[in-house]
């Protein structure tokens, strides 16, 4: 998953759809993290390239935190 194209109509059916999101949101984070390998293995690399490992892994962090907030808001109501 090289190229993760994420159309407006997709954004749209993610605003209605939590499960649609979290799945989305989650491919988000698969291609981040792939990226994130790539430069972290990258023999070319220099100060921007850890700047850049370092905001990307703050991302990451971010992405899962929201896959999970979903994934706690769709389990809420099942419990009660």
């Amino acid at each position: 998953m090289d190229h993760l194209e994420i159309t407006e109509a997709d954004i749209a059916r993610s605003r209605a759809d939590p499960r649609f999101k979290q799945v989305l949101l989650a491919k988000v984070l698969e291609a981040l993290l792939g990226a994130l390998y790539r430069l972290q293995h990258d023999p070319k690399q220099d100060e921007a390239g850890a700047r850049g490992l370092r905001e990307g892994a703050l991302m990451a962090v971010q992405l899962a935190d929201l896959i999970r907030s979903i994934d706690e808001r769709l389990r809420a109501p099942s419990r009660a």
